[in-house]
């Protein structure tokens, strides 16, 4: 198969965007896929055939990039030459649903949730919405103006970012003041042990604990080896196993993915599930979870990225 991974872009993930599709790439090329990664804002020459952009691929990494477009023209006319595009995009556009919606505007193939699901889950207002209170607890949530000394603590993130990046953690109304309070979410603060659970196809996968060695699990600690303890199968009993998992499918299900999620959850003292937020491209790093999760039941780095494929084409 002929395959475009697209990734990077104006995001401020674009990094770990470019890590998500290093890897993806490597696996399927030995798999014996032909494949190509492009740069959303890469400024590529014209090609008329795959095989011609496949033949001038050593010279591609060294393109420069356009930073005044969220994706040059050329390589969304490049995309049209692959039989799909895998979504290594994380983060801006590709994570909001706009690189969605123009790759479905122009027929092409793409692996992934579509962009309705796509744009409903980078809100994570909207998203909590969703949910009801029988099926998972959400934090209670404030309005600039509603937060008192009596709200602490508290936790406000950016309501449109991934990879907890923006996320902070006030101690009082003044730190909270000098805070940048624009188009922010700002929630109860939650306690308890933290967990990640993936879903393809509608079904979940072994739930992820996630212990961080410092600090909470930002984007430091995602990312670079030995600020997080990433334990799966999680130490957990059955009964929580179950309401993790039935959770996690109940998310991916009121959001309306179509192909596969990643929801995030805090469990209480009590067993109680409480639900941070769904991702709709989780990462593919080296030290992402979703492969980790997918790996106990079975399936290898590549057969994930293949199932990933093969659930999309149906679309």
């Amino acid at each position: 198969m002929n395959i475009i991974v697209l990734f990077g872009g104006l995001s401020p993930e674009a990094e770990v965007s470019a890590s998500s599709a290093q890897q993806i790439s490597e696996h399927l090329e030995k798999n014996g896929h032909q494949l190509v990664s492009l740069n959303l804002i890469g400024q590529y020459p014209a090609f008329a055939t795959f095989d011609d952009l496949l033949a001038a691929k050593a010279d591609l990494a060294a393109v420069s990039t356009d930073k005044s477009v969220e994706i040059t023209e050329n390589t969304l006319k490049l995309a049209k030459l692959a039989d799909i595009c895998f979504l290594a995009t994380h983060g801006g556009i590709g994570e909001n649903g706009q690189l969605q919606a123009l790759l479905e505007l122009n027929k092409i193939k793409f692996t992934g949730n579509r962009f309705l699901s796509t744009g409903v889950a980078m809100d994570k207002s909207l998203t909590k919405k969703l949910m009801t209170a029988e099926k998972v607890g959400v934090a209670k949530e404030y309005e600039v103006d509603e937060v008192t000394e009596a709200a602490f603590p508290i936790v406000v993130k950016p309501n449109a970012s991934g990879s907890s990046i923006g996320v902070s953690f006030p101690a009082n109304m003044e730190e909270f003041k000098a805070l940048d309070l624009e188009d922010v979410l700002i929630e109860q603060q939650l306690f308890g042990r933290e967990f990640s659970v993936g879903v393809v196809d509608g079904v979940a996968l072994p739930p992820i604990e996630i212990v961080a060695t410092e600090g909470f699990y930002d984007y430091r600690a995602k990312y670079n080896p030995g600020f997080v303890q990433e334990i799966c199968p999680a130490d957990i009993t059955p009964t929580v196993d179950a309401k993790l998992r039935q959770a996690a499918e109940y998310c991916h299900k009121q959001i309306g993915f179509e192909v596969y999620s990643r929801a995030e959850f805090i469990v209480d003292a009590n067993e109680n599930i409480w639900f941070i937020e769904s991702n709709s491209i989780p990462g593919m790093t080296p030290m992402s979870l979703l492969p980790q999760e997918a790996a106990v039941v079975g399936m290898d780095y590549t057969q994930l990225c293949e199932k990933l494929i093969a659930l999309s084409m149906k679309y």
